[in-house]
């Protein structure tokens, strides 16, 4: 009994033991482990004819980066025949090398049976798997096989296949029929678009073309049957259409100095791969952010996708306004035909007012006034006034005037009176940049108040100053001077 129960007790634990060797990666089917890996395939394949050909998707889905792991594969099969990856014949317990994730093998039994085709899979970090197909052929009152689609197949593309039916010895040569079932995109049969679920004949069986076109990435497949007087059978045509993909080759705007209701162009190639005729695209822009937190400071389609034709090697030019001052964050994306799309290009654009005062330049003023002693009551004077700021423009705009305007109050005890004085500075044509650093304007015996009373005194004052453009926009700012006076 002892002996009994060591004998199950041991038999449990290499059941663990085994099972632990299929998570850690080591052997076996293996989808666990860091390396890992599962397979896509086929199932459920109907009888084929002798000679006709099946096709066998057998997709690798790693837990891992597939390029940076080198996986391999052999096969063997019980039964004569011929098995392809990518056109080419394969030999048996030979070793190749899987170049991508997604394939699809092709076999051809040579002889009436049951092929069981096995086929090995393994990588390099001692991961393994083997995937067992079972393929009935037999002799058939026809076979049907075809030719094409070995290179590489794009979205859009047409992918012609040569077909051709041997009748099986002495079967009618005539009255054979055609039907496709289902496809993702557009049938053509001898060049003449054909529609699914009907039935056409085929006049020369020796020779016939299916041509397919799609605008769907990815793997999917053609199904059809071909028929004569006494039997149905059933066929598919697998496909791997490659996405194409479009680029935003370089990006560029203009001009660097951007003002506010001001133009600017972006420019920049657009790609295609693989190139076709169709110069048509999608873009959309929008901005991401904006340091006046106005998304809408410069034109753009607010992330909507609008159509455009590229001009000739892909150029693509676009004119679009600048609305408000400000710093942002300028994105565009791009999109064919078929839907796929570019990555996003951004930059950053800063618009500028046509003119505007530079703040990080402190605006200051002085105010200087002298009042004498007074003979018949207080006559004031003022002697000048200094400034301090700089003035800059934007876009094609410059400086065309600068003006001052002076307010303040003088008064005594018993009156008052408001003073206003107005300044225009000579201003060279295309001046850009204008700024003033505490420089004197002199007004030296400009008598502006005669008052009686006691306790004279300058009060309120302001200095206003306005820069104007050649555009004509203006920008002013308003300071309080400091007040130098004497009184003697």
């Amino acid at each position: 009994m002892r002996n009994f129960i060591a004998i199950i007790f041991s038999a449990l634990l290499l059941m663990v033991v085994m099972n632990s060797c299929r998570e850690d990666g080591e052997w076996g089917n293996n989808e666990g482990g860091q390396f890992g890996f599962s397979i896509e395939r086929d199932k459920d394949f109907i009888e084929k004819a002798v000679g006709e050909e099946n096709q066998l998707k057998f997709n690798i889905i790693p837990k891992y980066d597939f390029g940076a792991v080198k996986t391999v594969f052999k096969f063997t099969t019980n039964l004569n025949g011929v098995l392809k990856l990518n056109d080419e014949v394969l030999k048996q317990n030979q070793e190749y090398s899987f170049t991508s994730e997604k394939n699809t093998f092709q076999y051809t039994g040579n002889i009436s049976g049951v092929h069981e085709l096995k086929i090995s899979v393994k990588n390099d970090k001692g991961a393994a798997g083997e995937e067992v197909f079972s393929l009935p052929y037999a002799i058939s009152e026809f076979t049907h096989t075809f030719n094409g689609g070995t290179g590489p197949i794009f979205q859009g593309e047409e992918t012609a296949y040569l077909m051709k039916i041997i009748p099986g010895s002495g079967q009618p040569t005539t009255g054979y029929q055609i039907k496709f079932n289902t496809y993702p995109g557009e049938v053509k049969l001898n060049g003449i678009s054909a529609s699914l679920d009907q039935w056409y004949p085929l006049n020369n069986i020796e020779s016939f073309t299916t041509s397919l076109t799609t605008h769907k990435a990815g793997q999917d497949k053609l199904t059809y049957s071909i028929r004569n007087s006494t039997i149905t059978k059933d066929y598919e045509i697998q496909q791997n259409v490659q996405a194409r993909t479009i680029t935003i080759e370089s990006l560029n705007y203009s001009p660097a100095d951007i003002a506010v209701n001001s133009q600017v162009q972006i420019s920049g190639i657009v790609n295609k791969s693989p190139s076709n005729t169709n110069t048509t695209i999608q873009y959309k822009t929008w901005i991401s952010s904006a340091s006046n937190s106005n998304l809408n400071g410069i034109q753009n389609t607010n992330n909507a996708y609008v159509t455009y034709a590229l001009g000739t090697n892909g150029s693509l030019l676009l004119n679009i306004s600048a609305l408000a001052a400000g710093i942002y964050t300028y994105n565009m994306q791009v999109k064919d035909e078929f839907g796929n799309e570019s990555e996003v290009k951004s930059f950053e654009i800063s618009v500028t007012a046509p003119i505007y005062f530079d703040d990080s330049i402190n605006k200051e003023g002085t105010l200087k006034m002298k009042i004498p002693a007074p003979v018949g009551g207080w006559k004031v004077y003022q002697q000048g006034f200094s400034r301090k700021f700089r003035i800059l423009t934007g876009g094609i705009a410059s400086v065309k005037s600068i003006t001052y305007e002076l307010n303040y109050d003088v008064t005594t005890l018993s009156s008052a009176q408001h003073v206003t004085r107005s300044y225009m500075e000579n201003i060279a044509p295309g001046t850009k940049i204008f700024e003033r650093n505490h420089e004197v304007w002199q007004t030296l015996g400009d008598l502006v108040a005669h008052l009686p009373g006691a306790n004279v005194n300058v009060i309120n004052p302001t200095m206003k100053i306005t820069a104007v453009a050649n555009t004509g926009d203006t920008a002013s700012v308003t300071i309080v001077p400091e007040l130098e006076y004497t009184i003697n």
